[in-house]
């Protein structure tokens, strides 16, 4: 029994297929063109897949369920992304499209969510009651698990923290606010911020570069970054108060840079009782593949 998980990134997408006992058998990551239209991206999903399947000698029919997770808002259904701000998407009909191209049952899960579950079953959220995973990468999205169950809220938006106002008539985000945490703090917001230091071109990684070089500017933003991020968590463990805080997300790999100030920051703002009171903090297990593992457990889970 096989099964599908897909976490279409902002840049990339990353494809796996999974055992009963939730171990990666094959995967393969594709890079995103800049041509972001859905029936474009979809197709070179499908493409991908087929790829897939004829390099490992896996049939088609050897896959029970498909899940995907995508980077915003999908419909209580499954079957539709209502908005994905990073690629510029609304009220697309992903899973149907999917199930058409692939011919596979299809599930659409927000991809941070996706993580949380995937850790939650699979990682180091393993028996929590209480699990929140942070995933750190274009963007910024929060996956929470409560009581076994993925929360989505009454209104199906739970876990937006990258779009918290941070900064007032801010930089312009995708979700047609501005201001929004994610514009100062992810991936897209750091890219912004390296440009605006070094010049067009520059990314994220050059401003982790030059403030691992000791240049002050760079560490100065980094600090930024580190501050507003850090009370946007901190609000969200003092209403929550969860019992594991993980991190996932490509962004999780900066360590020293970005993950240990922002636990530390945490830790040292958040309301408390005892010092410990959030017994698990860290990395997630699954690292950058939480999203595709998830939404392939969720998919199997419904």
């Amino acid at each position: 029994m096989i099964r599908l998980g897909i976490d279409i990134g902002g840049t990339k997408v990353n494809l796996g297929l999974l055992d009963e006992n939730a171990n990666i058998l094959f995967r393969r990551v594709e890079k995103l063109s800049q041509n972001k239209e859905p029936s474009f991206v979809l197709g070179g999903i499908k493409r991908a897949l087929d790829a897939l399947l004829a390099e490992n000698g896996v049939g088609r029919e050897e896959i029970v369920s498909g899940g995907i997770g995508v980077p915003g808002s999908v419909s209580g259904d499954g079957k539709k992304a209502l908005k994905l701000p990073n690629l510029g998407w609304e009220n697309v009909p992903v899973g149907e499209r999917l199930e058409s191209l692939a011919g596979i049952p299809c599930r659409l899960i927000q991809d941070s969510r996706a993580a949380a579950y995937g850790e939650f079953i699979a990682g180091n959220g393993r028996g929590k009651k209480l699990l929140v995973c942070v995933t750190l990468g274009t963007g910024i999205g929060t996956g929470i698990v409560m009581n076994g169950d993925v929360f989505a809220g009454a209104l199906g938006s739970a876990g937006e923290l990258g779009h918290i106002p941070v900064v007032p008539d801010g930089r312009p985000c995708g979700c047609g606010k501005k201001g929004c945490l994610e514009k100062y703090a992810a991936g897209l917001g750091l890219d912004m911020t390296a440009r605006e230091l070094y010049g067009p071109g520059h990314t994220a990684a050059d401003l982790f570069e030059q403030a691992g070089r000791g240049d002050a500017e760079a560490a100065a933003r980094l600090d930024e970054a580190v501050r507003l991020m850090g009370n946007g968590m901190v609000a969200m463990v003092n209403l929550l108060s969860p019992d594991c805080l993980l991190f996932s997300g490509g962004l999780s790999e900066q360590r020293e840079l970005l993950v240990q100030p922002l636990i530390e920051y945490i830790r040292t703002h958040c309301y408390s009782t005892t010092r410990e009171d959030i017994p698990h903090m860290g990395l997630a297990a699954l690292g950058a593949d939480a999203p595709m593992v998830g939404a392939a457990l969720y998919a199997a889970k419904q």
